[in-house]
């Protein structure tokens, strides 16, 4: 999994497995999901995600139990 953010754009973007990007997805508000042929999420980009997210809580992401640093914002 890598995990970046672009200041610029205010984008948050987590890859969770390579692959061929088939489809993109807007599955909310500039929320999109890439998915294979097959239908597997590669990967996720939120774009705004300070406010989304909420800028209190915005340093870190947990995934399951793991808890991780945005690398520009730690």
């Amino acid at each position: 999994m890598e995990i970046s953010y672009d200041k610029r754009a205010d984008a948050l973007n987590v890859i969770l497995r390579s692959g061929k990007v088939a489809k993109t997805l807007e599955i909310g508000s500039e929320i999109y999901v890439d998915v294979d042929k097959k239908g597997n999420t590669l990967s996720f980009e939120i774009i705004g995600a300070s406010e989304k997210i909420g800028r209190k809580n915005f340093g870190r992401v947990i995934v399951g139990r793991k808890s991780l640093a945005i690398p520009a914002l730690a």
